[in-house]
């Protein structure tokens, strides 16, 4: 084994050792003040960010409700959207879907008309 020795050449004595755990506590205590004090700051940064963020929307959409206008990239390129869709679909030849009819179903007028069903005891019914 190899033997160790201090720079004083001594041992240390109780006053020495004491002084030692105390500043060892001293310093775990300071540590521990600045995690706590690190996570309170960094929750004060998210919180401000967060009501920075409710700020701006609770603006652009009292704006948008005092002049009328639409809110959001669906309501304001809605419009562009939809002409070009049409300009599209005219360019290659198929005819323009309205809003109510998708891709798997076609037009409506495909299906034939509406119908009305209303269930019996002896299961689904539609009368002509």
């Amino acid at each position: 084994m190899t033997q160790t020795f201090y720079i004083q050449g001594r041992r240390p004595g109780f006053i020495s050792t004491v002084a030692r755990t105390a500043f060892l506590a001293v310093a775990a205590i300071g540590g521990l003040f600045m995690i706590v004090f690190s996570a309170a700051f960094a929750l004060f940064a998210v919180a401000g960010i967060a009501v920075i963020g409710f700020l701006v929307f609770a603006f652009f959409w009292a704006k948008a409700k005092l002049l009328g206008k639409p809110f959001g990239p669906k309501a304001m390129m809605g419009a562009q959207f939809e002409q070009m869709r049409r300009d599209m679909e005219s360019q290659l030849g198929g005819s323009p879907q309205t809003s109510f009819e998708t891709k798997a179903s076609g037009p409506k007028s495909a299906q034939g008309p509406v119908v009305d069903a209303h269930r019996t005891p002896d299961g689904w019914s539609v009368d002509d």
